[in-house]
């Protein structure tokens, strides 16, 4: 029997691209130990770079070429090499000086080219870059993040639409600012880990000071609005397996506006049969499983149904499969 590849070079597709490697739940008790480098969670667009000569393209998770809208991220004279792959995270940045990512959809959800240009004007965007991939055609993926990160800092400078992440071996003085700044939270990284690509790996951990989820929109209810509450699913692991689940209801967060531009969306894809186990009121209009919302939530039930949830924003740059239950 041939051995499962874990690192995930068969993700890769023809074309040479690559899947960004994704991160796992972890705890604050990560946060004193050793072996680790910690940055800061960024609330924005992750994207992969790809720079060939003078040639420059942004992928993002989905795999979607997004460069021409953001035409002030020509970056290629911040970068020293001939070809290379970087791995960051696209954001906009408020006047206190924090990532907004209210602020990135006003760029990331226009399509117009007169509109992306007034709008880079006023809400130009960063690339934080916090990885490497490749570089003059020598995959780096094997090495180690510590050794990735010296070979980032040789390559790529800080510039006016470019920025090397900011990482720090004393995460629970980054995670005090982080309180203090009410941003989603640290990402910590084992210095010797390799790159997964297209992995959800244990080496990657996520500390969110906020609690969000992204779940997938799966009905809706309509009594006093358009809609009421959106009923939201997630894909449970079990075993080698993943199974949708429903988590429960949001039914805060939205204006009208949205709410009308939803509807439209949805009741174009609805079915009779809920794509989840369900066991409530039968007032749920469902829909096929295709978008993505992000909400804030207070914890969940021991039933694993969703406790205070409130809107946050759709997800267009996720596949519904990243959308998974995390043991808390």
């Amino acid at each position: 029997m041939k051995r499962k590849d874990p690192s995930g070079k068969g993700m890769k597709k023809a074309s040479g691209r690559i899947r960004p490697m994704l991160a796992r739940l972890g705890d604050k008790d990560l946060l004193s130990r050793k072996g680790y480098i910690f940055e800061p969670k960024l609330d924005g667009t992750r994207a992969l770079l790809y720079l060939n000569k003078s040639r420059m393209e942004l992928v993002n998770r989905r795999q979607k070429d997004i460069t021409r809208k953001y035409p002030e991220l020509e970056l290629s004279g911040d970068i020293d090499a001939e070809s290379c792959v970087l791995d960051g995270e696209i954001i906009v940045y408020d006047q206190k000086g924090n990532p907004s990512f209210r602020l990135l959809q006003k760029r990331d959800q226009i399509e117009k080219k007169f509109l992306i240009a007034i709008r880079s004007d006023q809400y130009p965007a960063t690339y934080v870059v916090f990885d490497i991939l490749r570089k003059d055609g020598k995959d780096l993926t094997d090495t180690g993040f510590a050794g990735r990160k010296k070979i980032l800092m040789e390559t790529v400078s800080n510039g006016e639409n470019m920025e090397i992440i900011f990482s720090t071996v004393n995460g629970k003085k980054l995670w005090k600012e982080i309180q203090k700044r009410k941003l989603e939270g640290v990402m910590a990284k084992k210095k010797d880990s390799r790159y997964y690509p297209g992995k959800r790996a244990p080496v990657w951990l996520k500390i969110k000071f906020l609690k969000t989820m992204d779940c997938i929109i799966v009905g809706y209810t309509h009594e006093k609005r358009v809609i009421s509450a959106l009923a939201l699913a997630a894909y449970e692991e079990i075993g080698d397996k993943k199974k949708l689940r429903y988590i429960g209801r949001v039914g805060t967060g939205f204006t009208e506006t949205f709410l009308k531009k939803l509807h439209e969306k949805l009741k174009n894809i609805r079915i009779e049969k809920p794509p989840v186990r369900y066991k409530g009121s039968k007032d749920v209009k469902w829909v096929k499983p295709k978008y993505i919302c992000e909400v804030r939530y207070l914890e969940f039930s021991k039933d694993k149904i969703i406790r205070a949830p409130a809107f946050l924003r759709m997800r267009d740059d996720k596949e519904l499969k990243e959308c998974i239950l995390e043991a808390e």
